[in-house]
């Protein structure tokens, strides 16, 4: 069994050997014979400079790739690339995603709530992608005209362990419950230690009768924020009091909580989990841990730049999506081990405050070698470039301050768009 500081390294074995064993007649509903010529920009190359999700231009990303595996007389146009990662199946790489996520979830030391319940958190958040009538046509827009491309990027998150089991990418105005079916049927095949299962935390935007019906019915567990008026029985229900609703002639129960926020407003939530498993006081913490998926959108949209995409096609949208969270969790990954050296040497500190990874400072030394680390032949090397890398990014760690609190502003009528993504080049 793998453990979560150890898994990083593991994980850069599989996605060598994933690319390696990667062929052109895999990809079937595109043109594979694309790739069977002899060319500079293999398959394998693609691939790899894709997931790199280099956060420079498109050209400057591919002259820094071949300079780094020392064929730089081998280096391509940005035309060149963008017309074969058109013959490029996005779902080869989101099968490179779905790989990290899954020998993430096979850690024997996951954190769990009570030992026996994985606390994922399901939300969406649009995007805004490059006006373009190809992404037009294909996502929708918003906006008073509905020129403004957007679309749904909805994930579920393993809040306590900071993993993405599972993420997509979906018209603008669809609906969000739509989504959160398409997120159970994947995370339920990811791996858990036996005894285990999923607790989907959602916010006020999933609650339906149908679909608390559906879970229930399927076997999920869930901790979901009602919204007022949702129904008049959980409304006037007192806190930790079992209720019964009805969805297509069939009754089901629920049991309800009522929070108490700090600024004296109360909040409702409902639970299908027994009352052994939950208290009143752990459905709040467990609730408002759910502020860690907004956190990851943060840095999945900020740091990683997820609105920034490599090219302007259906495709090559999909192609980088799944890579930044493939990305992501990479570093999630790296991230366990550089918190690990960080708490050793706090432990021969007197710091006042907890210190953690600098993840700014993560994602731009981890991105700056992923290729050295991925493509260097030599076991022994990579893994000595590994725990070089390890150790440079833990010099360099930032204070955890607890009770921060951060108030939601309203936001102001702004004339332009205050997005500034860097161009193409």
């Amino acid at each position: 069994m793998m453990i979560q500081k150890q898994i990083f390294s593991v994980l850069v074995e599989l996605k060598r050997k994933f690319i390696e064993q990667l062929k052109p007649e895999d990809m079937t509903n595109y043109n594979g014979k694309s790739f069977t010529r002899k060319s500079p920009l293999t398959l394998q190359r693609l691939l790899t400079i894709i997931l790199r999700c280099s956060p420079f231009g498109l050209q400057i990303a591919i002259d820094d790739y071949y300079e780094e595996i020392g064929k730089k007389e081998d280096t391509v146009t940005k035309q060149a690339f963008s017309t074969a990662r058109a013959n490029l199946d996005p779902l080869v790489v989101r099968e490179s995603f779905n790989l990290t996520a899954q020998a993430l979830s096979s850690c024997e030391d996951l954190k769990l709530f009570r030992g026996k319940y994985r606390v994922t958190a399901i939300d969406g958040s649009i995007m805004t992608l490059d006006n373009n009538i190809e992404l037009l046509t294909y996502f929708g827009g918003s906006g008073q005209n509905y020129d403004c491309v957007s679309a749904l990027a909805s994930t579920c998150y393993d809040v306590l362990n900071n993993i993405i089991l599972d993420g997509n990418l979906y018209a603008y105005g669809t609906s969000e419950r739509e989504a959160a079916r398409e997120h159970f049927k994947q995370v339920e095949t990811l791996p858990l230690p036996e005894g285990v299962e999923n607790l989907y935390v959602k916010d006020r935007g999933y609650i339906s009768k149908e679909l608390m019906a559906d879970m229930m019915d399927a076997g999920l567990s869930f901790l979901m924020r009602v919204r007022e008026k949702f129904n008049l029985d959980i409304d006037n229900a007192k806190d930790n009091e079992t209720i019964t609703f009805v969805h297509d002639g069939k009754k089901y129960q629920v049991r309800v909580f009522k929070i108490m926020l700090s600024s004296g407003e109360e909040e409702t939530l409902v639970t299908n989990l027994p009352e052994e498993d939950m208290t009143s006081c752990e459905a709040g913490e467990v609730y408002f841990g759910r502020w860690k998926i907004e956190s990851k959108y943060d840095s999945l949209k900020n740091k990683l730049e997820l609105e920034n995409m490599s090219g302007r096609s259906v495709v090559a949208t999909y192609q980088d999506f799944w890579a930044k969270l493939d990305l992501a969790n990479m570093t999630a990954a790296l991230k366990y081990a550089t918190n690990e050296v960080i708490e050793h040497n706090d432990a021969q500190k007197c710091n006042k405050y907890q210190q953690t990874t600098n993840e700014s400072r993560l994602i731009t030394k981890f991105t700056k070698r992923y290729i050295e680390i991925l493509c260097t032949p030599d076991i022994d090397q990579r893994l000595a470039l590994y725990d070089e890398l390890v150790q440079d990014i833990a010099q360099r760690p930032v204070e955890v301050k607890p009770h921060r609190k951060h108030i939601r502003k309203k936001p102001r009528k702004k004339k332009f768009s205050d997005k500034h993504k860097r161009s193409l080049t």
